[in-house]
């Protein structure tokens, strides 16, 4: 079974190992997934966090001459401050979305920005690059032509659900259709920001697309019942949803309203109002 253990580099395919960051909590599961693609030439897809240790088996299970470029899929501080890093150990180019959010981490520029169907070409392999907003408005993903691999970053996870938080940028509008869009691809797996491999992509799609539906009628429901604000909402919802993960809740259920609002559904303005039925 592949290693989730920190630090050590794990085979998942001919062409991909993953590292997985020493930063485990109730946000990051294990810890952040650091892929390399490529054997004589390496695409570095997320070097996670800015730790010395992480950085140092990143280089050392690429080969530091061999690393060509750093791909992020968004700039989230669990995801990309490991960038600058990396590139002074390795020269490597440096390749993200343009949409940087005022509340991210900054990294170092990015050398090429890349968007919507942009291609990173290595020896042995070719990267197609998917715009996907939703979880950040500069989240992408990464299609690996030779096995129908793809990168999700925190579109898709294991064992938990992409927050989605307005105050950082996430639209629940954009990401629905962002796993509408996904759902159609002919994957053969799924490679997550976070968490093992997703063997069976569309099942968990569908999964993530239900769930999604199924709080959104819940949270009608109770609107139904008369005015309500946010916090009251969650304790309602996540009655068993430990005190630390609460704040993550009211994002996605604020999410959840503003998605409403934009249909005409509700009437809000945010988490300290009372929402209601419009």
């Amino acid at each position: 079974m592949p290693d989730l253990t920190p630090g050590v580099p794990s085979a998942l395919s001919p062409l991909v190992r993953r590292i997985v960051a020493s930063n485990p909590g109730p946000m990051t599961g294990p810890g952040t997934n650091t892929y390399l693609v490529g054997i004589d030439e390496v695409a570095v897809i997320d070097p996670g966090p800015d730790d010395v240790k992480h950085i140092d088996a990143i280089v050392g299970g690429a080969m530091r001459e061999r690393v060509r470029w750093v791909l992020l899929t968004h700039t989230h501080p669990d995801h990309s401050p490991g960038t600058e890093r990396l590139v002074k150990a390795t020269g490597a180019e440096v390749l993200a979305h343009a949409k940087v959010p005022k509340k991210d981490q900054p990294v170092v520029t990015p050398d090429r920005l890349i968007d919507e169907g942009s291609v990173v070409e290595g020896t042995e392999f070719r990267l197609e690059v998917l715009y996907t907003p939703g979880h950040a408005p500069n989240h992408l993903c990464f299609y690996l032509d030779e096995e129908r691999v793809l990168f999700t970053g925190d579109t898709v996870l294991d064992g938990t659900t992409s927050v989605i938080s307005p105050s950082r940028g996430g639209d629940m509008v954009k990401y629905l259709a962002s796993l509408e869009r996904l759902r159609k691809l002919r994957l053969s797996k799924i490679l997550p920001g976070h968490g093992d491999v997703i063997e069976d992509p569309r099942s968990r799609i569908d999964e993530y697309l239900a769930h999604r539906a199924e709080r959104e009628t819940q949270i009608i429901a109770m609107l139904e019942e008369g005015p309500a604000k946010i916090s009251g909402i969650v304790g309602r919802l996540y009655v068993d949803t430990d005190d630390v993960l609460l704040e993550q809740a009211a994002s996605m259920v604020q999410a959840h309203l503003v998605k409403l609002r934009s249909e005409g559904r509700v009437n809000g303005r945010d988490q300290k109002s009372a929402w209601k039925l419009a």
